[in-house]
């Protein structure tokens, strides 16, 4: 018996049983933390319930981790944005890379290029990675 997509989206605790097909989320996020804190809230002894202490408690760590994930994107994009400035600087250089066999190639670079395997440094017609860039000699 096959299974499909949307048998696995059912058995997912972020099932939404409105929506006609919902993939199954690969992360936990903001809304899943609510969701659990209100299963917990939810599904608690009335005769001990928990410290409200302990909620706020959760609230800040999941806020806390929220703005740490922001910020590393934020700083991912930062440093891309960096990288694709530096290499636009380096058309009409002088520069050396090192090739697939180790070895250094001196020459001029022509032009930048990206794809999705990052940015490319093109010397006489060959695209060489911008991290393999070793040395640049200027104009």
């Amino acid at each position: 018996m096959a299974v499909s997509a949307a048998d696995n989206a059912t058995n997912s605790i972020y099932y939404d049983p409105k929506a006609k097909y919902q993939p199954p989320k690969q992360e936990l996020d903001k809304d899943a933390f609510l969701q659990i804190l209100v299963a917990q809230m939810r599904y608690q002894n009335p005769l001990s319930p928990m410290d409200g202490n302990q909620f706020m408690a959760q609230m800040a760590q999941m806020t806390t981790m929220e703005q740490m994930v922001n910020l590393s994107k934020n700083m991912e994009l930062l440093l891309r944005t960096q990288e694709l400035s530096l290499s636009a600087s380096l058309v009409g250089q002088q520069v050396t890379v090192v090739n697939g066999e180790g070895q250094d190639v001196t020459g001029r670079v022509e032009k930048i290029s990206i794809d999705e395997k990052g940015i490319k440094v093109v010397i006489d017609g060959i695209a060489y990675d911008y991290d393999r860039v070793k040395e640049i000699l200027g104009r």
